[in-house]
């Protein structure tokens, strides 16, 4: 199939997955657009009292009819829960529902005070549909980096938000489980706190993550490495965006149990990564053979620098 072919079918799939989950009036009017709008859309925001707007690559965004109201706002939500807010408490709570095909709708207005359950919302004031764009291939040009012989060795990727951390981390993921790069397919448990990496609807995946990866979706890291650990027997665990210190002691059960740990976290350098508490246990535990640090120009996913657990720099990155 031609590559523009496929960028055409990508886009009206999106908004084909989007449409069930907005309110009618504002989807018919969405329905006009022409499919080249959606090319580069990141998210649909529907905010009460103002324009809808489609929000492209680098913050761009444009301002559409028709102005939405509060009942849409609330239609939306009917169709986001199955017309059953009860039944997705425990998800609303956390203040975004994942939708099938992976995107993610976040959600603002006013919350009940947190009792002895959760916090309910009370009024949606707005939608924030972040369309999800799988992108396969980019690990392709880490593998090699990050390798002994056919299989991955404990890897941490760094880097501001939106440099492309959770985008690598599921390729990385893909290509561990299915066995691509030159790796041997491997058993993967993906623990996924905040349905970002695998994108689950119903506990299915919304991303492909490979044949062999078994999802926890929803789970908090330090009790779901755990868990992978004791009952899934994992060769490989990946996890996105570990900071404290009770993530630092899972990551180091899971390595000292033999178990190839994959993950993310938020820094702007490797230097500031290490002057973090609960990494700096980590790095002088050497569990990441391979520290990466990404960057977003040109394009999220660029690679920077390649460390080893020593601190040496790989040879290519010197920057």
């Amino acid at each position: 199939m031609p590559a523009e072919a496929r960028a055409e079918r990508s886009v009206e799939t999106a908004w084909a997955q989007i449409r069930p989950y907005v309110a009618e009036r504002l989807a018919v009017a969405l329905d006009r657009l022409d499919p080249s709008a959606w090319l580069d859309a990141r998210e649909l925001r529907l905010r009460a009292g103002r324009e809808v707007r489609l929000v492209g690559a680098g913050g761009r965004d444009r301002v559409l009819g028709p102005l939405v109201g509060a009942q849409d706002l609330e239609h939306c939500l009917e169709h986001l829960t199955g017309h059953s807010r009860y039944a997705w408490e425990e998800e609303l709570a956390q203040g975004f529902l994942t939708i099938p095909g992976g995107h993610r709708v976040g959600i603002a207005g006013s919350w009940s005070a947190p009792g002895a359950g959760s916090r309910a919302v009370r009024h949606v004031a707005g939608l924030n549909y972040r369309i999800a764009r799988a992108v396969a291939g980019p690990a392709a040009a880490l593998v090699g980096r990050i390798s002994a012989g056919d299989r991955p060795i404990a890897t941490i990727l760094v880097g501001a938000p939106g440099c492309g951390k959770t985008t690598l981390l599921r390729d990385l993921v893909r290509a561990a489980s299915d066995g691509l790069y030159g790796w041997r397919g491997q058993q993967v448990s993906l623990v996924d706190e905040r349905s970002e990496i695998a994108a689950c609807h119903l506990g299915l995946p919304g991303h492909d993550v490979g044949a062999r990866t078994d999802v926890l979706d929803g789970m908090p890291k330090t009790i779901g490495m755990r868990m992978a650990l004791r009952a899934l027997g994992p060769e490989v665990l990946a996890t996105d965006e570990i900071g404290g210190e009770d993530d630092a002691r899972a990551v180091l059960d899971c390595a000292y149990a033999g178990v190839t740990v994959l993950a993310t976290a938020h820094a702007a350098s490797l230097e500031e990564l290490r002057h973090r508490p609960s990494i700096a246990l980590l790095m002088r535990e050497g569990v990441f053979q391979r520290q990466v640090l990404l960057g977003s120009q040109p394009r999220p996913g660029t690679l920077l620098r390649v460390e080893d657990e020593s601190g040496r720099v790989l040879q290519g990155f010197t920057r």
